[in-house]
């Protein structure tokens, strides 16, 4: 069972932010267990935009952990930290429920949604259905959901990477429009409740 750890936060020195991301961040994280790390900045989505978004993406809770204590344990971070005045707004723990694809890509949507819960099986294979349908608007899909989070009105996500964000649009204006699709969300109760665009930073 895979996870990623999300850190949601301020950051008014986005420059010297990422300068640190791409090194000490990101080896210090890559050490203590992270599979991949990944920080993204949201350009659309409402009161967070703006906001920096580092995810890292664990093998198990464990390693949530422990990569949370040597992110706070490292002085390089924590002074960047501390200089630069970065606000941490959220941290959540998301499951990985079904995946297609890969991560690769400059932007990356996330798609808010509230629902029942599925077998991952069948998650998986609605995923597969809609990965189908994007075709090459997207490099990979992701659906996961809220293990620790605080309380939410969206306890799903699905997340999207991509490099052309108008076919990423049209794609999944189509795919919405799926009789398949549409009858998957029904199913499950699902309802959208906003999105998030996001560009890459490291």
């Amino acid at each position: 069972m895979s996870f990623t750890m999300g850190v949601m936060a301020q950051v008014p020195d986005l420059a010297t932010f990422t300068q640190v991301a791409a090194s000490s961040a990101k080896e210090t994280a890559l050490n203590a267990g992270a599979t991949d790390v990944r920080f993204n900045q949201v350009i659309m989505g409402g009161d967070r935009a703006g906001m920096v978004g580092a995810m890292f993406e664990v093998p198990g809770i464990n390693a949530a952990m422990e990569v949370n204590a040597a992110m706070y344990a490292n002085n390089d971070i924590v002074n960047m930290m501390r200089d630069t005045g970065v606000q941490v707004q959220s941290r959540t723990l998301m499951r990985h429920a079904a995946h297609k694809g890969t991560t690769d890509g400059q932007y990356s949507s996330y798609l808010m949604m509230s629902g029942d819960q599925l077998p991952d099986e069948t998650a998986n294979s609605n995923l597969e259905h809609g990965f189908g349908l994007m075709g090459s608007a997207v490099n990979g899909m992701r659906l996961v959901q809220a293990w620790a989070a605080g309380a939410t009105p969206a306890p799903f996500g699905l997340i999207s990477w991509t490099d052309d964000l108008d076919a990423f649009a049209s794609a999944s204006a189509a795919t919405m429009a799926d009789p398949t699709t549409q009858q998957n969300f029904a199913d499950s109760n699902t309802a959208v409740q906003g999105r998030m665009v996001l560009r890459r930073l490291v």
